[in-house]
């Protein structure tokens, strides 16, 4: 199966090596996505919206033969989402790490950071003692208002008919189920789809970085069995306009 893997915000491709490494072996065709604009901390980013990074999931969607598992990290989990509301009949599962599905009429961090004392992102203070943060930062984007400043506009029902699977990090699952039971930002949309999985998996800010078997692992879990004539298939970033 085909499996496309968006970056949070600040971060690129790369960002997904060790994971894809790990869903490619056992079978899977994965996708790490470059959203445009955030390439490198120098690119111009000046015009792009949220509906254009969105835009970008739908295509790498349609780039695929069959369905898709999508996964979202951060605060892409917003725009995983609304890709699955642009094509919920091509989306077999989706997986938001360290993140949620942001409703309609939301900003994509709409309440997360008061609710769960989180912080953008900011590695400036770490990169200096740590060779991994370092080599992060260098790669990083780190102003992604362009799309943080927008509002989801979804429309179709039939998103809420397509599984989730929700991996807690800087949060707990149960911090996850007492968002939704308020039904607050950002968990407002969880208690309306019909299949949900949340799974504690405690790191920082970079799962896929940090813990990368231990979500490879959890993505598996959301895949049907691999073609095995797909087992040697290479994984093939996606880039605008590739």
């Amino acid at each position: 199966m085909d499996v496309i893997l968006v970056p949070g915000l600040w971060l690129d491709a790369s960002s997904w090596q060790d994971v894809c490494e790990r869903v490619s072996a056992a079978g899977h065709r994965t996708h790490p996505l470059t959203l445009r604009g955030l390439d490198s901390r120098s690119a111009d980013r000046r015009g792009s919206m949220l509906a254009d990074h969105v835009a970008e999931v739908v295509a790498a969607i349609d780039r695929c033969p069959g369905p898709v598992v999508l996964v979202g990290h951060a605060e892409s989990c917003g725009l995983v989402h609304a890709a699955v509301n642009r094509r919920p009949g091509r989306v077999a599962h989706a997986v938001h790490v360290g993140g949620l599905p942001s409703a309609d009429g939301a900003h994509v961090l709409s309440g997360f950071t008061v609710d769960a004392r989180g912080t953008t992102t900011n590695t400036a203070g770490y990169r200096a003692v740590d060779a991994t943060l370092a080599s992060l930062h260098r790669r990083m984007s780190e102003n992604a208002s362009h799309v943080l400043d927008q509002v989801q506009r979804l429309t179709d029902p039939r998103r809420f008919d397509v599984p989730v699977t929700v991996v807690a990090t800087e949060f707990t699952a149960d911090d996850v189920r007492r968002w939704a039971a308020a039904g607050i930002d950002p968990a407002r949309e969880l208690p309306l789809i019909r299949d949900v999985t949340i799974v504690d998996l405690p790191s920082g800010r970079w799962p896929q970085i940090e813990r990368p078997d231990d979500l490879a692992r959890i993505v598996l879990g959301v895949v049907p069995a691999a073609d095995p004539a797909a087992v040697d298939a290479p994984s093939a970033p996606l880039v605008p306009g590739a």
